[in-house]
């Protein structure tokens, strides 16, 4: 991605221009001036300003704006802030328990996660210490004969001189104050609500068992905005870590092939064009990070599933599984996107995400950077219109990108994901399958559709 916008992703076939500029240069001639033209100025010479009082005022000056220096320097060094983490528990009274609650991919986890964060979050942040909360996250939902439990980890910034027991404190101190107070939408049960400090591995551990969850090499959580901020014009990824879920498909003495994004910690989606050429997975590779050479992570594959009616001709259910012969531990480099509930729509116009090794214009080579871009959900009667793909968006298809072109996927980049983001928590909604060339108007990416194959997905991994 580059100049006009690319990310890489498909397998495209048509030549696309070169554009070029040059600038014009152009030359000085020194032009001669007599001084008769220009006579010259004289400028009286001032008196001394250095006197034993001035001297006296500038030093006392230079003398306080060290000091001030120093002042700032101490805060930030003695007082620089630290991240703390704490294990919240407690008892919600005025709701029921949902069956679905257990599963955490289900839209009723999904929905009542969001608004016990919420509710955190409207907490911490409108008390006196607000600044210092940075995230919650719901980690389990279990039943109880008066509602249902809550486990959540909480996190926050503080001084690092602060202690975790007084930090405790102020804590609980803000929440119960909430519950005294405020009108909460949720009932929460005060002598049920505990509070325990972990450290950064038992967080990560926790929030392991949530997918779709970006944190950065200091486990804090990296927002959605700060891709947004920089990926105007598709770029190469800044932050180890920000799109965890992204794989690198490559063939034994081939090199890279496609992209893959990683489900749990032993299955990958893809699509099934990535294997026309070559089924056997025992001459798959597949690598984990931001860079192909050298990766973080590297495994072998051991299972290669295609979707039963894939058809080459028309792209139709352009789908596959992989399984790695050996797990994957979840870290902040290598995470598992969620996958969508089959019930969610994404209206025209949502704002998405496409990332991938592939080149950055048509048949050019392999990055070995990964790249991103902001792409945008196109409708498919828009897709499906005579100018455009003229009927060829079937409903397993999502059309992504923008109709003056510019920014798209390209070779390279097919079975990559198309990620949706919702509260920080992102989901997979496409996979790079196809397109005509790369980055010309009215021919934007074509997707796709993850909600349509959940079942299958289900049928063949249980996830």
């Amino acid at each position: 991605m580059s100049g006009e916008m690319r990310v890489s992703m498909l397998s495209r076939d048509l030549d696309m221009p070169v554009w070029s500029s040059e600038k014009g240069s152009g030359l000085e001639i020194p032009v001669e001036f007599s001084e008769a033209d220009y006579p010259r100025a004289e400028y009286q010479r001032r008196q001394q300003f250095w006197d034993p009082i001035r001297v006296a005022l500038f030093t006392l000056a230079i003398v306080a704006i060290i000091g001030i220096a120093i002042g700032i320097v101490t805060h930030f060094v003695v007082e620089d802030d630290k991240s703390f983490y704490y294990l919240a528990s407690f008892k919600i009274t005025n709701i029921k328990y949902k069956e679905n609650y257990g599963m955490k991919s289900s839209k009723e986890f999904i929905e009542r996660s969001h608004q016990i964060e919420r509710m955190m979050s409207r907490i911490f942040r409108r008390s006196s210490g607000g600044g210092r909360f940075i995230k919650s996250h719901v980690i389990k939902l279990s039943p109880d004969e008066h509602g249902m439990k809550i486990l959540m980890v909480l996190m926050f910034r503080y001084p690092s001189t602060d202690s975790v027991e007084r930090i405790k404190k102020k804590i609980e101190r803000i929440l119960y104050q909430s519950l005294k107070t405020k009108q909460l939408p949720l009932t929460i049960n005060k002598p049920s609500f505990t509070l325990t400090s972990i450290d950064s591995k038992k967080m990560r551990n926790l929030l392991n068992s949530r997918c779709g969850i970006r944190m950065t090499s200091s486990n804090m959580p990296l927002p959605a905005s700060s891709s947004t901020e920089r990926i105007v014009q598709g770029r190469e990824t800044a932050l180890e870590g920000e799109w965890p879920w992204q794989v690198s498909l490559q063939l034994i003495g081939a090199g890279h092939q496609c992209g893959a994004s990683l489900i749990s910690n032993t299955w990958l989606l893809t699509a099934a064009h990535c294997f026309r050429k070559n089924k056997d997975p025992s001459q798959w590779i597949a690598t984990f990070g931001t860079m192909i050479t050298p990766p973080a992570v590297q495994r072998s594959l051991g299972k290669i599933i295609l979707h039963e009616n894939y058809h080459r001709e028309t792209n139709e259910n352009d789908i596959a599984l992989a399984q790695l012969t050996t797990r994957v531990e979840f870290s902040n480099t290598v995470q598992r996107v969620c996958l969508p509930d089959s019930s969610l729509k994404l209206p025209p116009k949502t704002s998405v995400f496409v990332t991938g090794f592939g080149s950055i214009v048509d048949d050019g080579p392999t990055q070995n950077k990964l790249r991103q871009a902001r792409v945008e959900t196109i409708s498919t009667n828009v897709c499906n219109r005579k100018d455009v793909y003229d009927g060829l968006i079937t409903s397993g298809m999502l059309c992504a990108g923008f109709m003056e072109g510019k920014v798209d996927a390209c070779k390279g980049d097919s079975g990559g994901p198309l990620v949706y983001d919702n509260h920080d928590i992102w989901y997979l909604v496409g996979i790079v399958s196809w397109g005509q060339s790369c980055a010309l108007p009215k021919k934007p990416g074509v997707y796709t559709r993850v909600t349509q194959y959940r079942e299958w997905i289900a049928s063949k991994t249980g996830i």
